[in-house]
């Protein structure tokens, strides 16, 4: 019932708020019905008074109402007020049909208007006041009762729906009361029922309540034996913390500040030395770590990550870097911005985990990166493991092997009675090594050095079975190419010096027993020096290949042919001198027809040395020796010949080699002697120069004259030491004279062997240097020949000199090759005749003529001319008349020491 009664109140209340609502609209209705009556009601001024009343009723209405809400009234004061405002305005409208409606006849159009705003707002009081019949009824009633009197006192019969509007509205309110009781009545049993879960939920809640608060009771037991427990477990721990040496770190990162275990023993500094720690790392940390580390910590910071974990190494106080592992989270956060406020974690020192770390991936990769193939079988023999160098060489992939058993892979299953055998062996003493023959998975076989040992697992005991093998192709084809380098030479196919000599032993032990004659020939070719180096090495060898196909072809009942050296070439013939001479003879033709290289037509010469068994010896060395001092003695009386040996040979033989040893005891004792032989300038008149040449003053044999020394010490490869003496005496001699006061000059001869060493320009500027010689008084001399050895190299050197401020002066020009395109490219001061060209008493013009045209071309070329050779005052007027620059020759003064020269300087300084 109080249930009811609330509705019946609250819809009571809704109602009322509503019945503004109603005023309003009735006033509306009333304010268009005014302008419409205002010309057809007689007296007029009633309608502003009627709706001034209405207007009245509308504020008193709207002022009961705030006063109600004010004064919280009953639903039946509340019910009365709307019954008496509903039954005024009804009345107050029945004023007005009482006015309007006997003009119906005559203005049917206006009132039936003032009708239907009457009607609309009959309808809307129902609709506003659905719930009470009553007070709808009550605004009805005089409108009706008005219409009703209207038509019975006039007699006149309204129109149905006029009168049925009042009727239609009432029944559409109650329907709409009947509806809404009902609705009502459906909406108090679902409250009952919900007042009833209520009341079964209280009592649940409660039972829940007494349940949960015995639970809590129990939870509150446990947690303190817990607690207890946490306690004993935090002692234990923190006394496992403190031996493990493990470094605790709490961050509170609004204040930088840090609590650290274990600071010193970690990092080495106290904590006072740092005191913000985590916030000041970077001077610490290594460089190449720290980027990572940052990025990690704010990751953490940022909550992107939920754990903070890194490695890096940071300088302990020591100096010393060590690795650091840092492990830990945030713990607190704003609760608005989600900053981190608080951060715990651990820290502790790997250095030695990391050393054993980087050694153990220092191994694997090299056990990875391996030239040897490494396997591993486990206990089940499935293979566990290859290196890249197992599939490398077996041309299986990891995943061909991986896996797989063993026996029944193909790349062992092929020889598994081999691997039986080794099995065994592996038992009784755990490991086997030799070579096998295998294939590759292309079916390839190759050679293999395999090494097999057994191991033992540390922790299950298991065994496993490492095999180790190499690839011996590449050392079979090595052994197989020494082998054949070793009997063979490489460039022409012929067999070399060793085996030369093997079969030459050979040969000759076979000749004692049969009594067979044999001929050693021994031959080079003429000039190769010069066509390597012209036409090139790679020509050069071109070139010797051809040669002994040719040889090949030519000497086919040859014993032995071989090359023995560069360009040196030996033949053993089964034969007599004769018959050697003959075959020597129809080769060389043979090779004397045009060779053609590069598109370069070239026809040899050979310089051949003959010895024979047993006519000139029995014996093997000795036999060599002759051939190859035969071919020597070829080679000096200018090549292109076959000598025999003889008894003269071996006597120049023993006389040069007596005069080899005497020679460089010469150099080592310091017996070579330098003369200096004076320059006129033609000019001037003036000695302003002088040529260095060696003497040799042999203590038995008296002076040796140098065309016989120089040539011996540049076959015996001592003219560079030779030439270093000279050249420093003379350094010396001009250093002396130009400390005297004495400008003059000094000419020393380079040989080839000088300029070849690549160290010439080194030594001259390291002489210079010592002795405080001027550049300009030191000349360097260079015959043709030299020059033309290695044109390229000589032009670099020569550049160099000259780039120091040495004078370069070319040496018996015109007995050489003559290149005037060389002597245009190098960089010469000065061109020397040579004393062949000079005119005698009884020369031809000829030689004057080539004489005069060599100066023009010296002078052309922008160098100075000097002329050597000259013995008389008539060749040193020519030379004048010419104008040669500078003349030399016993006419001006004999090669003689420095101290008689230094006088003729004085008396010309005297003149002067």
């Amino acid at each position: 019932m109080d249930t009811q009664q609330d509705l019946l109140q609250e819809r009571l209340t809704s109602s009322y708020r509503d019945a503004d609502l109603f005023y309003r609209i009735s006033l509306l209705a009333a304010s268009l019905a005014l302008p419409l009556l205002w010309s057809t009601l007689p007296g007029g001024y009633w309608l502003p008074a009627w709706w001034a009343g209405m207007a009245l009723l509308f504020a008193g209405g709207k002022t009961h109402f705030l006063l109600l809400q004010q004064r919280q009234n009953t639903h039946k004061q509340h019910l009365a007020w709307l019954r008496l405002g509903a039954l005024l305005i009804g009345f107050w409208w029945a004023l007005l049909l009482g006015w309007s409606l006997p003009l119906l006849p005559s203005k049917p159009l206006i009132i039936s208007l003032a009708l239907v705003l009457w009607a609309s707002t009959l309808i809307t009081a129902t609709s506003i006041y659905a719930h009470f019949v009553s007070v709808s009824f009550l605004f009805a009633l005089p409108g009706v009762v008005t219409l009703l009197a209207f038509s019975g006192f006039h007699q006149l019969l309204l129109p149905p729906l006029v009168m049925a509007l009042p009727l239609l509205a009432l029944a559409f309110n109650a329907w709409q009361t009947r509806k809404t009781l009902i609705q009502l009545q459906a909406g108090n049993q679902q409250i009952l029922q919900l007042n009833q879960e209520l009341e079964n939920q209280h009592l649940y809640l409660e039972q829940e309540v007494m349940n949960r608060t015995q639970a809590l009771q129990e939870e509150v037991s446990r947690h303190e034996k817990t607690s207890k427990e946490l306690e004993h477990q935090r002692k234990r721990i923190s006394q496992a913390i403190e031996a493990s040496r493990l470094g605790l770190w709490d961050w509170d990162l609004d204040t930088d500040s840090i609590y650290h275990s274990h600071f010193e023993e970690i990092f080495g500094y106290a904590d006072d030395e740092i005191p913000h720690f985590m916030g000041h790392l970077k001077p610490l940390v290594h460089p190449d770590d720290y980027p990572q580390m940052r990025r990690t910590l704010i990751s953490a910071l940022k909550g992107h990550s939920e754990h903070y974990q890194c490695r890096f190494r940071i300088r302990h106080k020591s100096g010393q870097w060590r690795w650091i592992e840092d492990h830990g989270e945030v713990v607190e956060r704003h609760e608005t911005t989600g900053k981190a406020q608080r951060m715990l974690g651990t820290r502790r020192d790997i250095t030695e985990e990391q050393e054993k770390d980087d050694y153990l991936q220092l191994a694997w990769r090299a056990f990875e990166a391996s030239g040897e193939a490494t396997y591993i079988v486990d206990s089940d023999s499935q293979v566990i493991f290859v290196n890249q160098a197992f599939v490398d060489i077996t041309g299986y992939s990891r995943q061909d092997v991986l896996e797989q058993s063993f026996w029944d892979h193909p790349c062992f299953a092929e020889y598994t009675r081999i691997y039986k055998g080794i099995s065994r062996s592996l038992r009784h003493e755990g490991r086997w090594e030799g070579e096998l023959t295998q294939k590759r998975r292309t079916g390839e076989t190759y050679p293999q050095w395999l090494r097999v040992i057994r191991v033992t697992s540390g922790f299950k005991q298991d065994a496993y079975t490492i095999g180790i093998f190499s690839d011996l192709t590449h050392k079979k084809e090595v052994e197989a190419r020494l082998t054949y380098l070793a009997e063979y030479d490489e460039l022409t196919g012929l067999a070399n010096r060793n085996q030369f000599y093997d079969r030459l032993h050979q040969r000759l032990a076979e000749a004692r027993i049969t009594g067979d004659e044999l001929a050693l020939l021994m031959f080079d070719i003429d000039r190769f020096k010069a066509y390597n180096n012209s036409l090139g090495h790679h020509a050069g060898d071109l070139l010797l290949k051809k040669v002994a196909e040719r040889l090949t072809e030519c000497l086919t009942d040859a014993e032995i042919l071989a090359r023995t050296g560069g360009n040196e070439f030996a033949v053993l013939l089964r034969a007599n001198e004769q018959q050697a001479l003959q075959q020597a003879e129809a080769f060389h033709e043979k090779l004397h027809l045009p060779f053609y290289i590069d598109q370069q037509e070239l026809r040899l010469t050979l310089s051949a040395g003959l010895s024979c068994y047993p006519e000139h010896t029995h014996e093997l060395q000795v036999l060599i020796n002759q051939a190859d001092q035969a071919r020597l003695r070829a080679k000096a009386t200018g090549g292109n010949r076959l000598q025999v040996y003889n008894e003269d040979i071996r006597q120049s033989s023993l006389e040069q080699l007596r005069l080899e040893q005497d020679l460089r005891r010469a150099l080592d004792a310091g017996q070579i002697q330098v003369h200096f032989q004076p320059k006129l300038d033609l000019h001037t008149g003036l000695l302003s120069c002088a040529e260095a040449l060696a003497r040799w003053e042999h203590p038995e044999e008296g002076q040796i004259p140098p065309s016989v020394f120089i040539p011996l010490a540049e076959r015996t490869g001592l003219i560079g030491q030779l030439g270093k003496l000279v050249l420093r005496i003379a350094c010396q001699q001009a250093a002396s004279w130009y400390q005297a006061g004495y400008n003059i000059q000094v000419a020393v001869n380079i040989a080839a062997q000088q300029v070849e060493s690549g160290h010439l320009v080194e030594e001259v500027s390291q002489l210079l240097d010592e002795l405080a010689l001027p550049a300009r008084l030191l000349q360097l001399e260079l015959t043709e020949s030299t020059l033309m050895e290695d044109a390229e190299a000589a032009t670099l050197e020569m550049q160099n000199l000259r780039a120091r401020g040495i004078s370069l002066a070319i040496d018996d020009f015109g007995t050489g090759y003559s290149s005037l395109s060389y002597l245009q490219h190098f960089p010469l001061d000065i061109l020397k005749i040579d004393r062949s060209f000079l005119m005698s008493e009884n020369a031809q013009t000829t030689e004057g003529t080539l004489t005069r045209a060599i100066i023009a071309l010296g002078h052309g070329l922008g160098m100075q001319v000097v002329a050597e050779g000259v013995e008389d005052e008539d060749q040193l007027v020519v030379l004048k008349e010419l104008g040669c620059d500078y003349a030399q020759g016993f006419v001006i003064s004999r090669p003689q020491p420095a101290e008689l020269l230094e006088g003729l300087f004085a008396e010309q300084k005297k003149k002067l």
